[in-house]
């Protein structure tokens, strides 16, 4: 059972279906999907079964049945939507619940330096790099989430080591959201304990390195806006440019027009799935509530601020869980394809069987 528990966390984490399907075809990239789901169906089957993460459940219940109302997609695309949301979220809960925090933070580095190497061996010009995860946004918030799981390791020296490959990993994708919260997870590590004060060294390292190096070949107009916050003169006008903001301002009148029940499944997934927009909504909570109305916006809210709140009841001897939803409850705020991001929903999986006793943490993360 061990190989099939690391075959789906790695397939999972590291991204493998996306990323076969992108660079290697649709053959490679619907084999290595259908794998997935048919080792994860095999784990569920052959193991003994954990108590269901309801609040997901009952999420993709709403989100599905109501978006579905006026789907812009076909029948059998939206049907497929909904039979793998619910093989994940069903068949994962044991896997997720039997890996411990070590396990996770092992893989998610493997994720990481996947981001380094997309960096120095295959550079491009557009000079945001993502390594596995083809979007540079969701490659910084895989290293917010192996950055928060480095606590949870005894040794000093692997900690710092670890906690410098993710830092310097995540600049390399010059996402604004992992610079951001990269500090807001120090900064709240920190007042858990002082002596944690020393991981920002791995940061300070990291970004001096990429500051003072010309080894890589980095996106030059964020690269001189993120040299320019050292200076007196902060490039305001670049590190603003494009943001979620702006995004989410194009969405508001079709978002108020039907508050209610939403404008179908997609709609605001941007130019594929509705002609009207170029671009995607880039925020999870706003998606729900534009495509599936005020019942599941409620829905979702709650299921992330209620892990949140559950989370602090542990920030003394589990301090990571706050880090981790910290980090999923913002990042929901720059990402819309939530409903089939198996990461952030394995993560949420995780951390909900824990801050619920469904397993006993400290016992699970000395493994």
């Amino acid at each position: 059972m061990k190989i099939l528990k690391y075959t789906i966390l790695l397939l999972v984490i590291l991204n493998v279906p996306p990323f076969g399907l992108f660079y290697l075809g649709d053959t490679i990239g619907n084999i290595t999907s259908t794998l997935f789901f048919a080792l994860i169906f095999l784990w569920f089957f052959f193991n003994e079964k954990s108590k269901l993460t309801t609040p997901l459940i009952i999420l993709g219940i709403a989100y599905f049945f109501i978006s579905g109302i006026n789907s812009l997609v076909p029948t059998s695309e939206f049907i497929n939507d909904i039979i793998k949301y619910f093989i994940f979220i069903i068949g994962s809960v044991t896997l997720m619940k039997k890996t411990n925090s070590k396990e996770l933070c092992f893989i998610f580095l493997i994720g990481a330096i996947s981001i380094l190497i997309n960096a120095l061996i295959f550079p491009s010009v557009y000079g945001r790099y993502s390594g596995f995860y083809l979007n540079p946004n969701q490659a910084g918030f895989i290293c917010l989430i192996g950055f928060a799981l480095t606590y949870t390791l005894g040794n000093k020296k692997y900690k710092l080591i670890a906690q410098f490959i993710f830092a310097i990993s995540g600049f390399m994708t010059f996402s604004r959201y992992f610079i951001l919260l990269l500090i807001i997870v120090n900064v709240v590590s920190v007042i858990s304990n002082k002596r944690n004060s020393i991981s920002l060294i791995a940061g300070a390292v990291a970004l001096l390195l990429i500051l003072s190096t010309s080894y890589f070949q980095l996106n030059n107009e964020r690269f001189s806006a993120l040299q320019s916050v050292f200076s007196d003169d902060v490039d305001t006008k670049t590190i603003t440019k494009g943001s979620r903001e702006e995004t989410w301002a194009i969405y508001t009148d079709i978002i108020l027009e039907n508050i209610l029940i939403g404008n179908g499944y997609k709609s605001l997934h941007g130019r594929v799935h509705n002609p009207n927009f170029d671009v995607g909504v880039h925020n999870t909570y706003l998606m729900v509530l534009g495509e599936s109305g005020i019942i599941t916006f409620l829905l979702i809210i709650f299921t992330y601020f209620m892990l949140f709140f559950k989370s602090l009841k542990y920030f003394s001897t589990n301090p990571e869980y706050i880090y981790l939803s910290i980090v999923l409850l913002t990042y929901l705020l720059v990402t819309h394809n939530y409903f089939y991001n198996y990461i952030v929903l394995a993560m949420t999986i995780w951390l909900f069987t824990r801050v619920t006793n469904s397993v006993d943490s400290n016992s699970l993360n000395s493994v």
